[in-house]
């Protein structure tokens, strides 16, 4: 079926997020929590290339860039509960990436340990982490990168507010 000319031929919907109300569009706190899910999703689905989750490549960042932590350290550095941080070690654990080893002061403890294979595990997670990042923030120039890194360390650096 030929068009007349002039005629209206409308393209279909460009595929992207759902409009939302005004009331949630300019909330800033909003649009940080959609923002980071989003970024979230695209390390995860990176990630999976090389089996881990963002959580255990934050889990495996730690131990082996600062030093070996308890698993309520971890918890509580990386805001995962409990239960979720065992199921993430005993993961990491099983693909050989971490050890887990009682505490020499407080028996009830157990520091998480990086293995040879969890360092190069984590460094192959920081360059897919790296590409992450450059997809993600490509909408933005670098200049506006660098202002969005140094707002969001300001507001990373205060105190949580009390609940």
């Amino acid at each position: 079926m030929t068009q007349a000319p002039g005629s209206d031929r409308r393209k279909p919907a460009a595929a992207g997020p759902p409009a939302l109300p005004p009331s949630m569009r300019d909330r800033v706190p909003f649009l940080l929590y959609r923002t980071s899910q989003i970024s979230h999703s695209l390390a995860n689905e990176m990630l999976a290339e090389i089996a881990l989750s963002a959580r255990q490549a934050g889990i495996l960042t730690m131990v082996t860039e600062l030093e070996p932590m308890t698993q309520k350290a971890l918890g509580d550095a990386l805001r995962i509960d409990r239960t979720t941080m065992v199921t993430l070690l005993d993961d990491l654990e099983n693909k050989g990436y971490v050890a887990r080893q009682r505490h020499p002061r407080d028996r009830r403890a157990f520091l998480v340990y990086p293995t040879d294979s969890g360092r190069a595990a984590k460094i192959a997670a920081v360059r897919i982490l790296d590409e992450q990042q450059r997809r993600f923030l490509a909408p933005l120039s670098p200049a506006e990168r660098r202002q969005l890194a140094t707002l969001l360390n300001r507001l990373h650096q205060r105190p949580a507010p009390a609940q």
